[in-house]
Formats: structure tokens, C-alpha cells, sequence
């Protein structure tokens, strides 16, 4: 529209910063060069929908560690007990925590690093530095997960179409199971009753005079009890056998330690392979295909882990499962350790801490309830770690059962007796659980849903840690020149490199050592730091932060949220970063033993080796601190940074304002004759606005100032609205007004 003559006594207010002028002010978006980031910024791309947001959130929180760690940890820390300080880590921690990750990304429209200038406080983004070193190192080990989901997944097809029966069988064509050691007494150990001749199997009604270790099964280095003797037979059935040769001779092929590489694996080198181009076909261009990718990634594991609880409550033995995975033992919640377990795996599966968040939700609504969404993402990550035991459990009563027919040390009620298979991680996942399928009618069904279940799971959270990276990435301006799709490429490419060492036949051991060491200190230390950052550095970060909450989302933020920020997790998390320095040697490599004797020997050097992978990121930390800060950074610290981002981002055009009740004609004051730089004044002749082609085609024609005219904009906190009989008493003319940084007038800004 045409400008008008101005209100004679009129003065335009600056933009406020809250709803105090919802009749009037404008933001002219995406036009202005120096809002990149922002959600303002046409170029900045954007979620199709609220419900993509989420489903991604679920994806990335929803991950391996649901289904192969939690509920490990329940039945070894106390059962039913372990689920009381994990909702206490939940509540105290891991939701706290989750809101703020989400607030920052979602209100300040950055990555991990690029919140810290957009809160005032640049010398901080070394703790978006931290955060994206911990994600990235994480993301290379990561998708070697997925590699050996790929591999098995490509082994069952090929077999079913080929043997017919599934490769980890133990009557798989070609396989023998190896002799048995068992302990028998010395009266009956010549018996030939003690052992069926036929099947190599013990005789069940000799059972009592076998001899058993405390855990596990006896084997050829055990030192059997006084009284009892050693007894061989070679079984014809051996599943958990099987089942291990095929997991670390045909799928690891693995070496003797982690200093003996011994070549690639080339069967894990093409399923790794595979694995990253699936990577990069998630991603290739942001969430923009991320985006669509997951309402199948983080769909379709609920179908399985249903279609799975239903088989698995229906098998033998189930019940003997679920009381292993329920029954309490609160005595062990007076054990520190349990609480560590309970914080660490809150951490893992919600993901704070690696930025990822952040990034998210820099994507969405700048509206959206962030508090709501933290909530039922939570609640929905945490119970399907509930759900997944009663998925888990059950399936490994039944394999207790069936074991327990082939070896007398196997109780079929109590499922610590399969402690020497794994019911943790791999072991579970690609040992116990592929047992208890190859029992099963249907098996190859079973084990095909069983290992896209896995690799939706996996690849929803992989994808998540690249496009935080990249978001990281584009966002400090490293690759904002590619194409997205070029750069997704690269960023691939480079991880795809460094991980190759993971697919060698020592790969298991380097996968085993940046899984211990990586995280143990970065998370705790990032978050803690995050708090401080927000709540402790720069007086006023915090209150303008709930500000712009208050008016974007309608939502307060109010004493729980800031007591917790404040006080409660930065004390917790300083408590935990202490006691993840206290223990030296984590993988035991000190007392290693070469594979096949033991599982693998670990050089000394290693140890230091994981250390380093721990301290990267908070070494990326410091060299941001003592960097020093570019200019325009500094020209943040002179304010609480939101002001500062307000009065460079937006043209405000200030329209024709509809009656309201609170005017009044002392706040009438002489037109604007010019463009406001900040918080000073320059003649329209004078400024030199360095804007794209796109804004100047936007400016109508520059006003011309009545003599005597106030050059002033008054800031919103005394800008006051004229009285309803004002507006109806003189005619109502546009106006406009515009406020820019000072580096506006800088040469290249």
C-alpha cells in the first residue's frame, strides 16, 4: 500500500518482543539477509507437520536400547525395584532436561552450537562443539549395528531361499555340534544310562547327579567340585552353540584382539555399505526426506513388538520369563550403582545431550508446546522399555526351557543360567533372541520381522545423529554453498571412511571401545552445562528466555522448571560427571585374554585410546572458551542476546491499528522520518541498508519528515496505545517503520 501522510503527532513504537501490540506489528520475513537460522527464513526448511516432528522425536528416542538394554538392566538391578529410580532419574533428569533441549532449538531456530549467540552468550557454543563431537563419534559405531542387522537379515533371505533352514541353525547343512562337558558323580559317571547314546543328550532322570558352577554351564577350563568327573558326548542338537559360532565365525569373524585387525570382513563390508546409503537416502535432503521417512521407521516396530508380545506371551514357559523380568529386589536400591544404571540408561534412551533435540525442534512450529511434546515423547519412550520386557522376557523363559533339555546346568525357571549366552546387547539381539527363533514354528517369519524391527529401530536413530551433525554443520555456514543433497553425500562418505575399521575382523573390539568410553563423561557434562549456560552465565538470559516461551508457545514456564534448571540438575549432573571419572580401565583390559581362549585381547594402549574418545568433546569445548569471539558475537554480550536478535532480524511495517481501549494522546508524538539502526536514528539519505534484491523491491516510498519531527522510536516499554475516541477523532493513515542492527551499515554486512 501507498504510504499516507503520517498522524500528525504520531511516533511508531519499536517491535515488542511479547503481545503487547498484537493489532499492528508485522515482521517482514525472510526477506532480510542477517535472519538465517531463523524460522522466519524462507530458506530454513521446515517440519510438513506437527505430527512429523513427533514421530521423529519418537524415532530417535525410541531406539535399540529399548529393546535389548532396559530390560536387561531390570532383572540384574533389582527386577520390578529398578523401575522406582528410573522413573526418579525420569523426573528428575531425563524430562527435565528433555524440555529444555527442546525450548532452545525450537524458540532460538538453531542447531546445538548456534543457540549460544542467539542467548548472548557465543563464548558457550563450545558446548554445541562438545555435543556434535560426542554425536558424530557415536553415529560411526552406531551404524555398524545396522550392518549386522543388514547381514543377518540378508543371510535369512538367501537361506530361505536356498536351505530352508535358517543360518544359525544347528541343523544347518555342514554343521556338527561340538562335544559337550559336563560333570557327572564318579559312582555313575560310566553309566550308560547318564547319557543317551542316541542323541548325545544327559538323561533326564540323572539330573541330581550332575555338577553345576555357580553361573552358567561347565566348560573345558572349569574346575569341577571334588567328588565329580568330567563326562564328553557330542550332542546332535546344540542351538546356543550354533547360534554363538555363527554370531562371532560368520558374522564377526573375529580376530584375536583389538591390536590383530586381520583384513575386512566382506560380507559386514557390504551389508556396512549397504547400511549408509540407506543413511544418506533418509537424509539426502534434510528432514525434508528424514521427514516422510519416518512414519514407516517409527511405525512399524510397534506392529512387530506387538505381533511379537502376542507369540511370545503364547509360548511355554512364558510366565517363568515375565516373574524373572517383575520380581522385585529392593535391597539393591541401596546399591549406588543401580541409580547410575537407572541415570545412564534415561540418558541413552532419550537422547539428551547430543544435540539432536535441539536440532529437531528447530524445525518445527516456533508455537508448538514443547513442554506437551517432551511429556508424550517421554512417556512414550519409557513405556515402550516397558512393553519391550514383556516382549523379551517371555521369549528367553521359553529359550530357558528349551535349552533346558539339552543341559543339565540350564534351569528352566531361573534365566541367570543363560548368563554365558548374553541377554545384554549383541548377545541378546543376535544370540539369544535368533535361539529362541529358530525353536520357533515359522521361524523364518519370525526372524524376518524380527530384524526389520531392529533396523527401523536403528535407522531412525543413525539418521537422527547425521542430520544433527549436518545441521550443526549448515548452520556455523561449513557447506551452506552445496546443494543439501552434496553435502549429505560428503558427510556420509566421511563417516562411511572412519568407520571402516569397525568391519574388520578386530572391528568388534573398537566397536566395544567407543561404545564404553565415547559417552561416559560428554553427556552429563553437556547438559550440566546447558543449565549454567541458561540459568547461572548472563542475568536477564533466563527471564527473556521464558519471555519469548510465554509469547510464542502461551505457555509459562514457571518456579519447577527454573528450580530444576537452577539448582536440582546441575547439582545432579556434577555428581555424575565426578562419578564417570572415578573408574580408570572400563573394558578390563588389564585382565584380557586373547579370543578363542577368551573374548578378546586388549592392548594397554587402549585404555588411553578411549579416554581420548571421551575427553574429544570436552576438548572441543574448551577450544571454543578460550577462541575468541568473532565481532559480531561480542556485539550479542551488549544485551541479553533476544534483544539484540529482535532489533536485527525483523522489518516491522506497522498497519493500520483497529480501536482498542488503552490509547492514549500523551503517547502521540511527531511521525518517523527515518530507519531505526538499533537503538539510534539515521536519515533516510544517509543509511546504506544492505539487503537482498527481495526486501528493497518490498520498501515503499521513504517518508518525508514535518518539520519539527521526532526522528525517535520509543522503546516498547513506553510505547503506549491512543484511546478508542483518539483513533475516531483524526483520519487513520499507514505507517511504517524499520528496525536493523547496526552492522547493517557495516561494509559486508
Amino acid at each position: 500500500a501507498k504510504l499516507k501522510p503520517p498522524i500528525p503527532g504520531w511516533e511508531c513504537p519499536r517491535l515488542a518482543r511479547t503481545s503487547a501490540y498484537p493489532w499492528g506489528i508485522k515482521a517482514s520475513r525472510a526477506r532480510l539477509v542477517a535472519m538465517e537460522g531463523t524460522q522466519e527464513e524462507e530458506g530454513r526448511l521446515q517440519y510438513g507437520s506437527k505430527l512429523e516432528l513427533m514421530l521423529t522425536l519418537v524415532g530417535y528416542a525410541v531406539g535399540l536400547g529399548n529393546i535389548w538394554r532396559f530390560p536387561y538392566l531390570t532383572y540384574s538391578y533389582g527386577g520390578g525395584a529398578f523401575l522406582i529410580p528410573y522413573l526418579v532419574a525420569l523426573l528428575a533428569l531425563g524430562l527435565p532436561l528433555f524440555v529444555l533441549e527442546l525450548g532452545l532449538g525450537q524458540m532460538l531456530r538453531q542447531g546445538t552450537m548456534g543457540i549460544w549467540a542467539k542467548l548472548g552468550v557465543p563464548r558457550l557454543r563450545g558446548v554445541g562443539a562438545a555435543a556434535t563431537i560426542t554425536t558424530f563419534l557415536v553415529s560411526l559405531y552406531y551404524n555398524v549395528i545396522l550392518a549386522w542387522t543388514i547381514y543377518y537379515l540378508g543371510r535369512t533371505l538367501g537361506a530361505l531361499f536356498s536351505e530352508g533352514t535358517l543360518p544359525w541353525d544347528d541343523q544347518m547343512r555342514g554343521f556338527q555340534c561340538p562335544p559337550s562337558f559336563l560333570a557327572a558323580r564318579e559312582e555313575v559317571a560310566n553309566s550308560p544310562y547318564i547319557i543317551n547314546q542316541a542323541t548325545g543328550l544327559y538323561n533326564k532322570s540323572h539330573i541330581q547327579d550332575f555338577w553345576c558352577p555357580e553361573t552358567g554351564v561347565p566348560s573345558v577350563s572349569s574346575e569341577i567340585a571334588a567328588g565329580y568327573v568330567r563326562a564328553t558326548a557330542t550332542p546332535l542338537s546344540c542351538p546356543a552353540v550354533a547360534a554363538v559360532e555363527f554370531w562371532e565365525k560368520q558374522a564377526l569373524q573375529q580376530s584375536s584382539g583389538m591390536d590383530d585387525l586381520g583384513g575386512f570382513n566382506g560380507g559386514l563390508l557390504l551389508a556396512y555399505t549397504v547400511a549408509w546409503i540407506l543413511v544418506y537416502i533418509c537424509i539426502f535432503k534434510g528432514i525434508a526426506s528424514s521427514g516422510k521417512v519416518v512414519y514407516v521407521t517409527a511405525t512399524l516396530p510397534y506392529v512387530a513388538l506387538i505381533a511379537f508380545f502376542v507369540r511370545a506371551i503364547t509360548l511355554p514357559n512364558a510366565v517363568s520369563g515375565i516373574k524373572f523380568y517383575l520380581e522385585p529386589d529392593f535391597s539393591l536400591l541401596l546399591d549406588g550403582t543401580v541409580w547410575m544404571r537407572a541415570v545412564t540408561q534415561i540418558f541413552y534412551s532419550l537422547g539428551v545431550g547430543f544435540g539432536s533435540l535441539i536440532a529437531f525442534a528447530s524445525y518445527g512450529s516456533k508455537n508448538s508446546d514443547f513442554v506437551c511434546d517432551a511429556v508424550k515423547v517421554s512417556l512414550i519412550n519409557c513405556g515402550t522399555s516397558v512393553f519391550a520386557g514383556f516382549v523379551v522376557f517371555p521369549i528367553l523363559g521359553y529359550l530357558a526351557l528349551e535349552l533346558s533339555e539339552i543341559n543339565p546346568c540350564i534351569n528352566a525357571d531361573d534365566l541367570g543360567d543363560l548368563a554365558s549366552i548374553g541377554l545384554s546387547g549383541t548377545g541378546l539381539a543376535f544370540i539369544a533372541f535368533p535361539i529362541a527363533i529358530s525353536q520357533m514354528p515359522g521361524g523364518f517369519a519370525w526372524a524376518i520381522l524380527f530384524f526389520v524391527m531392529l533396523l527401523c529401530l536403528g535407522i531412525d536413530s543413525e539418521f537422527a545423529m547425521v542430520e544433527s551433525v549436518m545441521t550443526v554443520l549448515y548452520d556455523a555456514g561449513w557447506g551452506s554453498k552445496m546443494p543439501r543433497p552434496m553435502f549429505a553425500a560428503l558427510i556420509c562418505v566421511v563417516s562411511y571412511i572412519i568407520g571402516l575399521i569397525f568391519v574388520t575382523r578386530g572391528g568388534i573390539y573398537w566397536f566395544q571401545l567407543f561404545d564404553y568410553y565415547t559417552c561416559v563423561v560428554s553427556m552429563f557434562f553437556v547438559t550440566a552445562i546447558e543449565c549454567c549456560g541458561l540459568m547461572w552465565y548472563r542475568r536477564g538470559t533466563w527471564v527473556s528466555f521464558r519471555e519469548r516461551v510465554k509469547e510464542n508457545t502461551g505457555r509459562g514456564l514457571g518456579c519447577c522448571f527454573m528450580l530444576s534448571w537452577r539448582l536440582v540438575c546441575p547439582l545432579l549432573l556434577a555428581i555424575l560427571t565426578v562419578l564417570s571419572l572415578t573408574t580408570w580401565d572400563l573394558m578390563d583390559a588389564a585382565n584380557s585374554v586373547p579370543y578363542p581362549e577368551g573374548t578378546g585381547y586388549l592392548p594397554g594402549w587402549s585404555v588411553w585410546l578411549g579416554w581420548l574418545l571421551g575427553m574429544l568433546p570436552i576438548l572441543g569445548f574448551v577450544f571454543f572458551l578460550v577462541l575468541k569471539v568473532p565481532q559480531e558475537s561480542k556485539d550479542l554480550e551488549t544485551s541479553d542476546g533476544f534483544e539484540a536478535e529482535d532489533e536485527r532480524r525483523d522489518f516491522v511495517s506497522c498497519s493500520q491499528p483497529p480501536p482498542a481501549d488503552n490509547w492514549s494522546k500523551d503517547a502521540m508524538s511527531p511521525p518517523l522520518d527515518a530507519v531505526v539502526l538499533g537503538k539510534g536514528a539515521l536519515s533516510p539519505a544517509d543509511i546504506d541498508l544492505k539487503i537482498d534484491r527481495e526486501v528493497q523491491t518490498d520498501l515503499p516510498p521513504k517518508p518525508t519528515a514535518a518539520k519539527g519531527a521526532s526522528t525517535r522510536c520509543p522503546s516498547r516499554e513506553k510505547a503506549q496505545q491512543p484511546k478508542v475516541e483518539d483513533i475516531d477523532a483524526v483520519p487513520i493513515f499507514g505507517w511504517l517503520c524499520g528496525i536493523f542492527t547496526k552492522r547493517l551499515n557495516t561494509p559486508g554486512a
